[in-house]
């Protein structure tokens, strides 16, 4: 940036609220008169800003930064930037050489390469070490063992509680051998490998493909198109329908030298690729994105061009039969494409008849973004929703919309959308409807059940409404609230229960002990935890009008059977995950629509859009009708 007196420095986006004259000159101040402003510095100095002074003595006039001071302080400021510490349409502005930053505060910003490294040392303890520092360390720090406690007659165990808990059964994952007859895998671990078999169905064919390197240097390697081609013939030999060689647009590689060439690179070569009737592009990274190259590409193919894209880096492209990173992209491309990875070879009982949908949403809101950045007002929450549409459960479409800043209860827009979801539904199932209905709703706290009952679920029996034969009584409704945020960790008591990294075995639930006696919840543990303490997400049946009336006393068993095996179907990878892909794919899709946005929710350490002082830049962004009812998040 330029200061005042000429000088170009770095700036860092660790020094937030930096008054920026474009940002104040076209703002009209909520009262008084508007700043003046001398000369043109993207960052005035005390010199370069005017403000109008009405002390009531003397008549009003517009005085600088700097002789303000001098005058009321007497003190002479130098050619420092100004910090604006109030609002960008009420600002209260300040010389930066005035200010003392009081330690100890913590830092809204993303941790540093010390600090995350040390972050996850601790995260990777084996569950023993943890189970021990809680059970000593811990009882020290909380002083659980104080004499003081005795004298009134307190005392806690040394033991950690003891529940009892079950593990449920690994279902069987269907594919396509080579044969094109059906070819089961069973899990490991919670894991398996497609080596010699075929996904279930092809997407779309995908004729008319390229690809782009996005270079910093000149120097650096680049994929070829004989790469790109075994790339896609190795996708060929797993069933996924696209094209062996790819289009060719122009030598197939951008510079990044400046962010002006890196955006002109881009729009340039989606220009080329939408004129050229491109279906699908793959961007190769040459090195680590420190750009912020991601949102800009996932923004310019998702809303703009409405092009499928997938980003790659060339380290992974360049190694030698490199096979599994081939299959995992693949996996991705398939989904966008409409495709079917795999399914489970027993049909869950209840979709057995195809007449059950199952959703998912929620709602992300600003992290790790200071309020002078952006100023909390401007920067939304975003919310995300997916459904199934099919018996196997692999294609989710989703819509995203934004609401107000740290709003987490969904507002009348979900009527919209949720109604948006039946169509797709009906427009897959030969006209019909869902009987059934399964909702997870992701990331309420259980101070908000009753607000979601309130709140949200009049829109989704609205939505219903609205499509359903007014004869018909509507679908049946179960919500489920999932949660993978909490403190509740599950450690094994004997070696039978144990899992090679020392956590108990995936599929693990816990429905009793720990459970709440108002509350119908259980904690599940379906994912194979590498390293750490394996995280259970917990889950809770706020709403019942399915399970109870079909399955009777079995109503627990066979929602925590649906749940488990849900985590056996996240499309792109294969192995069990650790929270339902209802739910996973909802996070995902909030995470997308914050890619769309990088002119809000850009945070990287290096200045990439100037929002000194809290500019409301929010636009909405709707992914193109081309894409919409996609997988275009995956």
């Amino acid at each position: 940036m330029t200061l005042s007196d000429g000088k170009e420095v770095r700036r860092t986006k660790a020094i937030h609220g930096l008054v920026s004259q474009k940002e104040l000159s076209r703002q009209q101040p909520a009262e008084g008169k508007p700043l003046k402003f001398i000369g043109d510095f993207e960052y005035p100095g005390p010199k370069q800003v005017q403000f109008w002074l009405d002390d009531g003595k003397s008549p009003g006039r517009y005085i600088t930064v700097f002789d303000y001071f001098k005058m009321k302080y007497k003190r002479t400021l130098r050619e420092y930037p100004l910090l604006n510490l109030g609002r960008s349409d009420k600002p209260t502005l300040v010389p930066a050489e005035v200010i003392e930053i009081q330690p100890g505060q913590s830092v809204k910003a993303r941790l540093t390469m010390n600090e995350t490294t040390a972050m996850l040392d601790v995260a990777c303890r084996s569950p023993y070490s943890n189970a021990l520092s809680i059970s000593t360390d811990g009882r020290k720090t909380l002083g659980l063992d104080e004499p003081g406690l005795n004298r009134f007659g307190v005392s806690v165990d040394k033991n950690l509680l003891t529940v009892q808990g079950r593990i449920l059964n690994v279902p069987m994952i269907s594919y396509l051998g080579k044969d094109q007859r059906r070819t089961d895998v069973g899990p490991i671990n919670g894991g398996w490998n497609m080596r010699g078999i075929r996904v279930v169905k092809p997407g779309v064919m995908i004729e008319r493909w390229t690809y782009l390197n996005i270079m910093k240097r000149s120097d650096s390697p680049i994929i070829e198109v004989s790469t790109m081609k075994d790339f896609a013939r190795f996708l060929g030999t797993t069933g996924i329908k696209i094209k062996e060689t790819p289009v060719t647009l122009g030598d197939g590689k951008t510079f990044t030298s400046s962010e002006r060439a890196m955006s002109d690179g881009l729009e340039n070569f989606f220009d080329r690729a939408k004129n050229n009737r491109i279906q699908y592009i793959i961007f190769v990274l040459t090195e680590k994105d420190s750009q912020g190259l991601y949102p800009k590409i996932k923004s310019l193919g998702d809303c703009t061009y409405g092009i499928h894209t997938t980003v790659v880096t060339s380290k992974h492209l360049l190694k030698p039969n490199n096979f599994m990173y081939y299959a995992n992209v693949g996996l991705k491309i398939n989904l966008k494409a409409g495709g079917v990875n795999h399914k489970l070879r027993e049909d869950i009982s209840l979709l057995k008849d195809g007449k059950t949908m199952i959703a998912g949403y929620d709602v992300t809101h600003p992290t790790n973004m200071p309020a002078a950045a952006v100023g909390t007002r401007e920067a939304p929450s975003l919310v995300g929703l997916v459904a199934s549409i099919d018996q196997d459960l692999a294609q989710w479409p989703a819509c995203s919309w934004e609401q107000h800043a740290k709003q987490e209860m969904l507002s009348g827009q979900l009527v919209d959308a949720f109604g948006t979801r039946l169509e797709l539904w009906q427009k897959h199932n030969k006209g019909q409807l869902p009987d059934n209905i399964i909702i997870f709703r992701d990331g309420v706290s259980e101070g908000q059940f009753v607000q979601v009952l309130e709140q949200e679920l009049p829109s989704i029996r609205e939505a219903c409404r609205l499509k359903y034969p007014a004869k018909s009584g509507g679908p049946r409704l179960t919500i489920v609230v999932s949660v993978k945020r909490h403190q509740t960790r599950f450690f094994p008591t004997s070696v039978d229960s144990m899992s090679e990294s020392g956590n108990v075995k995936n599929g693990t639930v816990v429905d009793r002990g720990v459970t709440q006696a108002r509350y119908w919840d259980f904690y599940l543990t379906a994912h194979h935890a590498l390293k750490g303490t394996a995280r259970p997400a917990h889950y809770t049946v706020i709403l019942d009008e399915i399970f109870r009336s079909k399955f009777k006393a079995n109503a627990a068993n066979e929602i925590e059977r649906l749940t488990h095996e849900l985590c056996y179907l996240y499309g792109r990878a294969t192995k069990a995950v650790s929270i339902c892909p209802p739910a996973y794919y909802a996070d995902i899709v909030c995470e997308r629509a914050r890619a769309h946005r990088p002119e809000i929710f850009d945070v990287s350490d290096t200045d990439s859009v100037s929002t000194g002082t809290g500019k409301s830049v929010v636009a909405s962004r709707q992914v193109h009708e081309s894409l919409k009812d996609t997988m275009y998040y995956i």
